[in-house]
């Protein structure tokens, strides 16, 4: 048995799935980051959306690319708006969501408490994806059919 064996028997950890326990990692290293960016767009994030800066997708076909309308749904979130962020782009606040889900659900898990035992990360990464898909081609769909924009 090697000195980190010894440290999570000792301190009742509990062993993790190698991919999880690397995804968990990589979670709790970017904690800091995404409360700085948080931050900093709090304190910046009304020049940055008054910049007048379009997607260049979208000007030169006139359709949707994936990322259109995520750094609007990002604004309404930092400021509580759920609904409105949901409705520019799901994945922003899906994504908070299924970050938090994870990361919390992986400490409990690795500190024997209650949690939800068989939680893929690769789920959560293939449900984000297909939601990403869905709002393009929904909005897309709405644009080439009724020529209406929704963001």
């Amino acid at each position: 048995m090697d000195k980190f064996d010894e440290y999570c028997e000792k301190h009742h950890y509990r062993e993790m799935d190698g991919s999880a326990l690397v995804v968990y990692r990589m979670c709790v290293f970017l904690l800091p980051v995404l409360l700085t960016c948080v931050i900093v767009f709090i304190a910046a994030g009304r020049l940055f959306l008054s910049s007048g800066g379009t997607c260049t997708f979208l000007s030169l076909t006139g359709l949707y690319c994936p990322g259109c309308g995520g750094t609007r749904a990002f604004n309404e979130l930092i400021h509580f708006h759920i609904l409105k962020s949901f409705y520019y782009h799901p994945f922003v606040p899906y994504s908070i969501f299924a970050y938090l889900l994870f990361t919390v659900n992986s400490f409990l898990y690795r500190h024997n408490k209650k949690c939800i035992e068989k939680l893929n990360p690769f789920a959560l990464i293939i449900i984000g994806g297909a939601l990403i898909f869905l709002n393009v081609f929904f909005k897309n769909a709405v644009v080439l059919i009724w020529g209406i924009h929704l963001i």
